[in-house]
C-alpha cells in the first residue's frame, strides 16, 4: 500500500515536471547554455598561484613568523654584489653541492682541482637556440665591471691552488672568514 502511494505520487510529480518542461522548451534549452557561459566567464579572472609556500603553509604559521623574525634580526645584504644563492628566500638560481664518496677532505689538492674543473665546465655551458647561443655569461649576475659574480668559495679554492703551486705554506682558511691575497674577506660558510 505504501509502495503504491509512493509510486502514484512520484508518477504524478514527474508527469507534471515533464509537461512543464515540454511547454517551455526555449527556457530549458537556453538556461543551461547561459549558466555555463556565466560560470565559464569567471575563469577570466582566474590566476595561477605559483608560490608553493603560499599554497602549503598556513598564513600565520610558526615557520613564517620565525623567518620574519630572523630576517629582521639578521638582515641579508641584498646588494647587486651578492649572489642570489646567498639569500635565504626562494628564487630562480642553482647551486651545486659537492661531496666525497670516501668522506675525504674536500680541500685536498685532488678535490680542489676537481671542484675548479666542475666550476669551469659550468661556466662554459652553452645552450644553442635558433639564431643565438646562450652561455653562462648571458644568465649570470653581473657586477659593475659587467663580469659574472663568482661564489666566494671558488675564490678561496683558487687561492688555495695558487698557494700550493707556489709552495706557499702560509695560506690558511679560517672559519668563518678567510683573508685572501687581494685583501678581500669572503665568508667560508657559504652564506654571507
Amino acid at each position: 500500500m505504501l509502495r503504491q502511494v509512493l509510486h502514484r505520487g512520484l508518477r504524478t510529480c514527474f508527469s507534471r515536471l515533464g509537461h512543464f518542461i515540454a511547454s517551455h522548451p526555449v527556457f530549458f534549452a537556453s538556461a543551461p547554455v547561459l549558466i555555463s557561459i556565466l560560470l565559464g566567464a569567471s575563469f577570466s579572472r582566474y590566476q595561477v598561484e605559483e608560490s608553493v609556500e603560499h599554497l602549503l603553509a598556513p598564513q600565520h604559521s610558526l615557520a613564517k613568523i620565525e623567518r620574519n623574525l630572523v630576517n629582521s634580526l639578521f638582515p641579508v645584504n641584498r646588494s647587486k654584489h651578492r649572489l642570489y644563492s646567498d639569500l635565504q628566500t626562494p628564487g630562480r638560481y642553482g647551486r651545486v653541492i659537492v661531496t666525497s664518496f670516501q668522506k675525504a677532505n674536500m680541500l685536498d689538492q685532488h678535490h680542489t682541482d676537481l671542484i675548479l674543473k666542475l666550476h669551469a665546465a659550468v661556466t662554459k655551458i652553452q645552450v644553442p637556440r635558433p639564431g643565438f647561443n646562450y652561455t653562462f655569461a648571458h644568465i649570470c649576475i653581473l657586477n659593475n665591471d659587467k663580469t659574472c659574480i663568482v661564489d666566494d668559495i671558488v675564490h678561496v679554492l683558487e687561492e688555495l691552488k695558487n698557494a700550493r703551486a707556489t709552495n706557499r705554506t702560509n695560506f690558511a682558511i679560517t672559519y668563518p672568514i678567510t683573508h685572501l691575497k687581494d685583501g678581500r674577506r669572503p665568508s667560508t660558510t657559504g652564506a654571507q
